[in-house]
């Protein structure tokens, strides 16, 4: 892993105040972001990071292009390439995975519409299991609606017994425990729990288009942001009960998604495109780093034609506003400061990364080499 010297992207509040939105009127110093490291790996085409070992040892890439898997180490090295798409013993036999995490030192789970697959590092295939459940996700290829922890296996997901309840219920029945813990080997479940009464898509029930929740776990908890709702949870570890909350008070470019009219085709996704929606989040140093898209003016969603969605307008639409990533610096549940950078993050169990340097398109140039850059706040 080749080191980069830090760049500063500002220091006080004062210093961006031009080019950032303030939201204290007290002089917080606000930490610095910082390139910490980068992973310089030999791939012509993109990759998309799917998951990393917990002493950052080795990352998950998935490349959409060529329908491979390949496990890199710290150093950028491409310990294995494998394809798993295709026929053959060891195939996942689907067109498209929802994710893929490291088990235990020694395995890989892959998760499909029907069946969990465990894999060991060389994409062998170990086990494939039958599932019982089914995630409520429109994510592939990294859904957030699962997840290996340390000693759990973390679903957002809806037992096969319940399903045609749910989906039939009444404004989709939102206070179904969606929130599961399972034993990652048996799949068996050990502990549920529903989306919090003080959440905004409990407030106002409907069946939203994105539900599944962002999650970290720590020493302090389970925490969970659900993407339309500005509060973080903290549930217990082990029974999933709800510790506390704490709200996120984004500033007023943030716009707080409507429910969709059932009656209405598509509705769901206009909405969606009208709205903000958190995005990631992580913690860096002692704060914690949020990040939310930015949203479509009404008027502008409003004279979208109906008869079907995807085509220019739409695209051109969700282009202009939802690329802008609005991000929010807390420390101790104080917001320091919120606002935009030139740079679009994501982050994957607290590890914040970009495939760009501040202020650099990925996109301008075709590259030989796939470079990510590793951020933190200091």
């Amino acid at each position: 892993m080749k080191n980069f010297l830090l760049l500063p992207l500002f220091v006080v509040i004062i210093a961006c105040s031009e080019k950032t939105q303030e939201t204290q009127s007290e002089a917080y110093d606000v930490p610095e972001l910082l390139i910490r490291d980068s992973l310089v790996i030999d791939h012509l085409t993109k990759l998309y990071l799917i998951d990393v070992k917990s002493d950052r040892s080795e990352y998950l890439f998935f490349d959409f292009t060529s329908k491979d898997f390949l496990r890199v180490n710290r150093d950028g090295q491409v310990i294995i390439k494998a394809n798993r798409s295709d026929d053959g013993p060891n195939s996942y036999k689907e067109t498209y995975f929802y994710t893929a995490d490291y088990l235990d030192s020694d395995k890989i789970l892959l998760l499909t519409y029907n069946f969990a697959f465990y894999y060991d590092l060389e994409f062998n295939l170990l086990e494939r299991r039958k599932l019982d459940f089914s995630l409520d996700t429109r994510n592939v290829g990294g859904s957030r609606a699962a997840e290996v922890l340390a000693n759990q296996f973390y679903t957002f997901s809806i037992e096969a017994s319940d399903i045609d309840d749910v989906y039939r219920g009444e404004e989709f029945n939102i206070a179904y425990p969606f929130l599961t813990f399972r034993d990652p080997h048996s799949l068996a479940k050990t502990a549920h729990a529903s989306i919090p009464e003080e959440s905004q898509i409990r407030k106002s029930p409907a069946n939203y288009v994105n539900k599944d929740p962002l999650i970290l776990e720590n020493d302090k908890g389970l925490w969970v942001l659900f993407p339309n709702s500005p509060e973080l949870y903290v549930f217990n570890r082990d029974s999933l009960s709800l510790k506390r909350t704490i709200a996120l008070e984004p500033d007023d470019t943030y716009k707080q998604i409507l429910p969709p009219n059932p009656e209405i085709n598509f509705d769901g996704f206009l909405k969606e495109l009208a709205a903000s929606q958190y995005l990631s989040f992580a913690f860096s140093n002692d704060y914690l780093l949020t990040m939310y898209s930015g949203a479509a003016p009404q008027a502008e969603v409003d004279r979208l034609p109906k008869e079907y969605l995807g085509g220019p307008e739409f695209t051109d639409l969700a282009d202009k506003y939802k690329t802008t990533t609005y991000y929010q610096i807390f420390k101790e549940e104080k917001k320091l400061w919120e606002g935009t950078w030139d740079v679009r993050l994501s982050s994957i169990r607290n590890l914040i990364y970009s495939d760009a340097k501040p202020g650099e398109d990925p996109d301008e140039v075709e590259k030989d080499v796939q470079t990510i850059y590793f951020y933190e706040l200091k």
